[in-house]
């Protein structure tokens, strides 16, 4: 299981549109968390074949405590293969579920990523 933690750079303009259409969280998160994502679930990989690389992502249950300023959300996503040797490809759905807190104009959200393939 590998920890992710994303800072994300969220004005309280934005975090009001965000509560309203959850979608626009994507648009805030920066190239160096997605790389992070990204290298996580790669390392949590058992079978690196494909050069797995994360796409499609989407975010949903958002949900947000005015009073604690804390919330939560998933971010789903496809980790997505190409065989060169075979020219095939191959896409596996799965998600991280992230707990966050709102301070100073920014998102820190945890999650934990798990591999659930049965690798026997």
């Amino acid at each position: 299981m590998s920890t992710i933690t994303l800072n994300i750079p969220v004005t309280d303009t934005a975090l009001q549109q965000i509560k309203q259409n959850f979608t626009l969280l994507l648009d805030q998160i920066t190239a160096e968390d997605r790389k992070q994502l990204q290298e996580a679930v790669f390392d949590s990989l058992s079978d690196k074949d494909g050069a797995p690389q994360i796409g499609d992502l989407s975010v949903s249950s958002f949900t947000f405590n005015d009073i604690e300023k804390k919330g939560k959300f998933r971010i789903s996503f496809n980790i997505d293969r190409q065989f060169c040797c075979s020219d095939t490809t191959s896409c596996q759905s799965d998600y991280v579920d992230f707990d966050f807190s709102y301070t100073s104009g920014n998102i820190v959200a945890t999650g934990n990523f798990m591999n659930w393939d049965i690798d026997n």
